[in-house]
């Protein structure tokens, strides 16, 4: 394959928007569900302490209830047997008590005594990662209906104590890496709009986030470039569906120290490589100005700590239009210090151009895989270099793969409206983000602040960790940790990885419902692993026995992950007509 010229800087993210796009479905499995803490205080990364409010002031759960011989009205929509609303999704958070009395009117910034103000960040179409992602798969009029949907389903099914959540559409005023357009936006939506919380944000800058957090509005899914010390400074004002690069590290470190160092490098495309023990080099992508310092810093002691070394690590500023021009470089640096196996800790795109330059140089390594950008997409994947990534293997945050039909997005959109999502691709992450936001009110109580919505998303229990559904928490569950050694309050979902490889020569149908060759396949039937869990054993990669490509239909997947139907509630459109 020969390598394209550079394209022009302006249609660089517009060429490659489609490839992020396509990807976008795989984010059913950030669906939230959160933590259960009885939380009086800890520490952030600067030290400080981060005073919670007190339990005793929030909602109490049904379990609680149950537990303490107390017998309140929980409604007819409380799942007695688990506790929790009668949603056929995995997101379904605990039954609280019935709302009745007075909410305290205006508890907040964006609150009053009946509504809740939400503001939507809408990406121009064409212009950075996020409109690829939310605006060229479906027509953007259409993926707002969907949220639009979402957002009346939810206000009817979960608690808001006598609120409604309006949302206010904030179409962007400038490109994803413009910081002063970002602080403009953020700006407008926290003075103008006057919001208590935003959805979305621009991708490749922090400004926007660190102006709302510096206004006291709550942001969900503010961009795809965020290292933890950036939530943790902005707390309680940052969540996220997904982890954060530094979580992600830790279980990247567990499977690097305990599968695979010390073991030759079996799975290289050169056979001479194969009888060699592996020889580690790291390619990882930056912004400017520079914000993954500490998060390279935590990559290379944890390494230093187990005896884990990089014999290459190679950095690259996030800039799809000189791609091709640096990814040659880049690889001969790799060659030339004798690495076996490639760790990649970067974009989509830049795979496209390192796996070509390392074809040209004849250079075959094996090459891992970690989930960042959708590297482990089986949509993506096809975009590399074959000979290259067939002997590409290593860790992802994603569950099996399953049909877009028997998704939550999907499942919940047909059992209260009676169809599926208009929105069909886009969907998923619609609905996650969502789902975050409403987890938060459900639990806060009445008195709805920052302070609050952050003490009930600490106190609603870890869900998931099967094949087809990631363990998803938030707060302190003794996962991760700060470089001092002292406990990190964890404001993004995911926490667990399973390992899985490329199977070149496999037939499926991609994430966008493409057929075609090559899949990723998951190691042991999609078993996933928690941070300190991983096994020492030998790497599961290029096992077909017992791996698996997706899950087709429902008795696919493992009893244990799945959720129960239940009939329309009375309110939906579909009351009355049955399940």
């Amino acid at each position: 394959m020969t390598t394209p010229s550079t394209p022009p800087r302006s249609n660089a993210v517009r060429r490659y928007g489609p490839i992020i796009a396509i990807v976008a479905v795989i984010a059913v499995v950030a669906v939230v569900a959160v933590v259960m803490r009885d939380d009086g205080g800890s520490t952030d990364t600067a030290g400080t302490t981060t005073s919670l409010v007190d339990v005793e002031s929030l909602p109490i759960t049904y379990q609680e209830a149950r537990d303490q011989g107390l017998d309140l009205d929980f409604g007819n929509q409380c799942d007695t047997g688990r506790g929790t609303l009668m949603i056929p999704a995995t997101f379904a958070p605990p039954c609280v008590p019935v709302f009745t009395g007075d909410n305290g009117g205006a508890t907040g910034r964006g609150v009053t005594g009946d509504k809740i103000t939400i503001a939507y960040y809408v990406a121009p179409s064409g212009t950075d990662a996020q409109a690829a992602l939310q605006g060229l798969v479906d027509d953007p009029e259409v993926v707002r209906r969907t949220r639009e949907n979402y957002v009346a389903m939810l206000n009817e099914a979960f608690e808001t104590y006598g609120r409604q959540v309006e949302v206010v559409f904030v179409d962007a005023s400038g490109q994803g890496t413009d910081d002063v357009a970002a602080k403009n936006d953020a700006v407008r939506i926290a003075e103008e709009i006057g919001a208590f919380a935003v959805i979305g944000g621009p991708v490749l800058t922090n400004v926007y986030a660190d102006e709302l957090a510096t206004r006291g509005v709550i942001c969900i899914q503010c961009g795809l470039a965020a290292p933890d010390t950036t939530y943790q400074k902005n707390a309680p004002y940052m969540w996220s569906t997904m982890a954060t690069p530094e979580e992600f590290l830790v279980n990247v470190g567990d499977y690097l120290a305990g599968r695979l160092m010390g073991r030759n490098a079996e799975f290289a495309g050169d056979p001479s490589m194969r009888e060699r023990e592996r020889v580690f080099g790291a390619i990882h992508f930056e912004l400017d100005p520079p914000v993954f310092t500490e998060t390279e810093e935590v990559m290379l002691q944890a390494g230093r700590e187990v005896g884990f070394e990089f014999a290459a690590n190679e950095t690259y500023l996030f800039d799809v239009a000189r791609a091709p021009e640096r990814a040659p470089g880049i690889i001969a640096r790799m060659k030339e210090a004798g690495v076996t196996t490639v760790v990649f800790l970067g974009d989509a795109v830049m795979p496209i151009y390192l796996t070509q330059a390392a074809t040209g140089q004849n250079y075959f390594p094996e090459w891992i895989i970690t989930g960042t950008g959708y590297t482990d997409s089986t949509a993506v994947a096809r975009l590399y270099d074959q000979e290259q990534w067939a002997h590409a293997f290593g860790l992802s945050t994603l569950a099996v793969r399953t049909p877009r039909e028997i998704g939550d997005a999907w499942v919940t959109h047909e059992w209260w409206y009676g169809e599926p999502p208009p929105s069909q691709t886009n969907s998923p992450i619609t609905l996650a983000n969502i789902a975050l936001l409403f987890s938060g009110i459900h639990m806060a109580g009445p008195d709805l602040n920052p302070e609050t919505f952050r003490a009930g998303m600490f106190r609603l229990p870890p869900r998931g960790g099967g094949p087809s559904a990631p363990h998803v928490s938030f707060g302190d569950h003794g996962y991760f940790f700060n470089l001092d050694g002292s406990a990190r309050l964890d404001y993004l979902a995911v926490d667990d990885v399973t390992e899985i490889w490329w199977d070149a020569e496999a037939e499926a149908v991609d994430e966008g419902g493409r057929s075609g060759r090559g899949a990723y396949r998951y190691v042991d039937g999609g078993r996933r692993y928690l941070p300190g869990t991983m096994p020492d054993t030998q790497s599961g990669a290029f096992v077909r026995e017992g791996s698996v490509i997706e899950f087709t239909t429902d008795d696919d997947i493992p009893a244990d992950d799945r959720v129960p139907t239940y009939p329309p509630w009375p309110g939906s459109p579909m009351a009355g007509r049955g399940s």
